[in-house]
């Protein structure tokens, strides 16, 4: 089950009980110098500028976790004390140190997993109360650092480091972040969830927060801002960034519109904006959201509609943590596989975080996409923020198209066109409506809404989505897809247009999955590849001519005499040495490669500027140069699926680029990352030495896969391959 670090109570709608605590004023021993009236401003104005930087300034959502523990000091003093419930001073030091023990011990009894970020908030609330409480005399210390406080605090600390090494949590560095299989089967949870509302909130969010790097109170107040961008000039298709848009946020205390992108997922079944597109479309249709209505009637009330929300009746109110942490948990509980992790909502924002570290985002990539960017002054703070491309690298990457994205942007659904009627069905008027609203704002007949206007293209295009994917959502889900409760999506799923949709679809997928690249690309690439090669050959010749040119003056007479000077000498050691420097550096190869078709020409032709291994092989054989046992292992990982492929077309009289997409459909129908299903084809490969000694037989290895996801023997990685292959065998796609 997935496991919260705090359950946070709910605060009585009227705080002016806490809030009177401010106004208290300390008169006992050591008491300092009380406000008092001046020539510039009265006490009470003095009163209310502290009150105001301590308070009033706050974030909502810090205002409303701090008045838990506020309540919490209240209480405890009546508690301990009921014949002297006035004294909610935050003094002597002690008192506050027995308030976070107590705060501390009751952490401890609800195992909480933080129990360091409760006592600290506890804290955070008392400093802020003491800052306005008149006459409390000055410790010299600061509140965090006096010895008893400080005492509490470190002991916090030692029972958040017990509590997130006991049995129940996660030991892994994965415990604050999902895989993708995890990743993949919380979807999927989510979708099949009975209360549709519920399950699909959750997919969206968890979808978008990973993508945009959401934090908890970025979620609770998303609404349907929403801006179609369609100017990102990728190769071989153009990328569609959806961009949504928030004034709100514990990192935009000034109340910027700020915005973040999403794009289409490579893979269909972790694509954002097909779960957007099904949560927006089920609150349209079931829900019966009159968001297009009201921007029809000019009524600027559909601005306060939120997109994550528990029940329709919340749809116009900001929504708590305890709203949102609570869907998140009860369909994380209906996993086939137990989900412990020591975050709740702020998982998908560390799940995005560390992907974009692994797939080598620089900092400045990290810190504008998460919004970390703020100490960078007013560019970070104020410029970055409000364009939703400035994290575009990032974008490209969470959306599984690498950090060559601008020339890799390719998946097959993208390219079927969806008929016009399919999507009035969903969203009935909504060109009507638009066409009214441009006219509006073009004309100024009525007050500008360009939001509006926004919200309805972005609807539109979020229908096209939703029928480009709904083939794999019938696959995924069959009869429990949500969808085929609507007549008009039943009635179009059961005609025949759509089972070719559906096959034009499914095609076109897989040959854009295994299509290198675009004609041009492949055009240019060659070129290069015939140059590199090319500027190779001249090294190699210039370096012979330089060793031969640098012999010393008497190096006949040395000739003669058979000794060597030490200028022939260090000729000898660099004409032995430099190439096998370069060939070693050369033979790290690619290691950032992801895809079927990046291995393939890899090796064939060579990526990134390298010559492709074998011709580095042969440079080393003509030069009497070894490779390390390093880069020789190194070559021969990398050599198996290549070759494979290429017997594969070989006895099938097949294309290569059909051959590859066998082991393209394997790596994606079966969730593998290059690396496993190189291991696992070096594993089935039939070529192997008769005398090898040591190791287990082929067929009952198993492939090498992360700590927790389950084994792949090698005969049923043939049996997957087998599959694949008919299947690719069976399909009428010119190659």
């Amino acid at each position: 089950m997935l496991s919260a670090i705090m359950r946070r109570g709910r605060a009585p709608a009227d705080n002016s009980d806490v809030l009177a605590m401010f106004r208290l004023q300390y008169s006992g021993e050591r008491a300092t110098q009380p406000l008092a009236d001046d020539a510039s401003l009265t006490k009470e104005q003095k009163w209310q500028l502290l009150f105001d930087r301590n308070w009033q300034s706050l974030a909502p959502s810090s205002q409303t976790k701090w008045l838990v523990y506020l309540r919490k000091w209240q209480q405890k003093w009546i508690d301990d004390h009921p014949e002297q419930p006035e004294g909610y001073l935050v003094f002597p030091s002690s008192k506050v140190s027995a308030f976070l023990s107590h705060i501390l011990a009751d952490c401890t009894a609800s195992s909480s997993k933080d129990p360091h970020g409760a006592v600290k908030s506890a804290r955070k609330a008392l400093r802020h109360l003491r800052a306005c409480q008149a006459g409390i005399p000055d410790d010299g210390a600061k509140f965090p650092s006096q010895p008893y406080i400080a005492g509490v605090t470190s002991r916090a600390k030692t029972a958040t480091a017990e509590a997130r090494q006991c049995e129940e949590a996660d030991p892994s560095c994965s415990a604050s972040t999902l895989s993708n299989e995890e990743y993949a089967s919380l979807l999927d949870a989510a979708m099949r969830f009975p209360d549709k509302q519920v399950g699909l909130c959750v997919a969206a969010m968890v979808s978008c927060g990973l993508a945009a790097g959401f934090r908890s109170d970025d979620l609770q107040d998303t609404r349907y801002f929403m801006e179609l961008i369609c100017s990102v000039p990728a190769e071989p298709l153009p990328m569609q960034i959806l961009a949504l848009a928030s004034n709100a946020g514990k990192a935009n205390q000034d109340a910027q519109m700020t915005y973040a992108a999403l794009a289409n997922h490579r893979q269909p079944h972790l694509d954002c904006l097909a779960y957007l597109a099904q949560l927006m479309l089920y609150q349209i249709n079931v829900s019966k959201l009159p968001l297009l209505a009201l921007i029809y009637q000019n009524n600027m009330s559909w601005r306060s509609y939120r997109m994550f929300f528990r029940d329709p009746s919340m749809a116009t109110s900001k929504q708590t943590y305890y709203d949102l942490s609570t869907m998140l948990m009860k369909v994380a509980a209906t996993m086939p596989d137990t989900l412990v992790k020591t975050k709740v909502m702020h998982l998908m924002r560390c799940s995005g975080t560390v992907s974009l570290a692994a797939a080598a985002c620089s900092m400045d990539v990290l810190r504008v996409w998460g919004r970390w960017a703020r100490s960078e002054g007013v560019v970070g703070k104020s410029y970055l923020p409000k364009s939703p491309l400035s994290a575009l690298p990032a974008t490209g990457v969470l959306a599984g198209f690498g950090n060559d994205f601008m020339t890799n942007h390719a998946f097959g659904r993208g390219t079927v066109a969806v008929p016009v009627e399919w999507i009035d069905s969903l969203v009935p008027h909504a060109r009507v409506i638009l066409q009214a609203v441009r006219l509006r704002n073009r004309t100024r007949t009525g007050k500008a809404d360009f939001s509006g206007q926004h919200c309805v293209e972005s609807t539109l295009y979020l229908a096209e989505t939703f029928w480009q994917s709904s083939p794999f959502m019938l696959q995924r889900y069959g009869l429990g897809w949500w969808a085929l409760q609507l007549p008009t999506v039943c009635f179009i799923v059961g005609s025949s247009s759509f089972r070719q949709f559906e096959q034009q679809v499914m095609n076109a997928e897989l040959e854009w999955n295994a299509r290198p690249l675009s004609p041009q690309m492949s055009e240019a690439f060659d070129k290069i590849s015939k140059q590199v090669c090319s500027l190779s050959k001249q090294i190699a010749h210039l370096q012979l001519s330089v060793n031969g040119m640098m012999q010393p003056v008497h190096s006949q007479t040395a000739a003669n005499l058979s000794m060597p000077t030490a200028s022939s000498s260090n000729t000898q050691a660099r004409a032995a040495t430099s190439p096998r420097i370069e060939l070693e550096a050369q033979v790290g190869l690619s290691s950032g490669l992801s895809s079927v078709h990046e291995a393939v020409d890899e090796w064939f032709t060579g990526l990134h500027g390298f010559p492709a291994p074998p011709l580095l092989c042969e440079q080393a054989i003509q030069r009497g140069q070894r490779l390390s046992k390093k880069a020789s292992d190194n070559l021969s990982r990398r050599r198996h699926l290549p070759l494979r492929i290429q017997a594969l077309a070989t006895d099938r009289c097949w294309p290569l680029k059909k051959a590859l997409a066998v082991y393209e459909l394997v790596m994606q129908r079966h969730s593998l990352s290059l690396a496993e299903l190189r291991d696992a084809v070096r594993l089935s490969s039939p070529v192997r030495h008769p005398d090898a000694k040591g190791g287990k037989p082929a067929q009952s290895q198993h492939v090498n896969r992360s700590p927790g996801l389950p084994l792949i023997s090698i005969s049923q990685f043939a049996a997957w391959v087998q599959q694949a292959t008919d299947d690719i065998a069976s399909m009428s796609i010119s190659w």
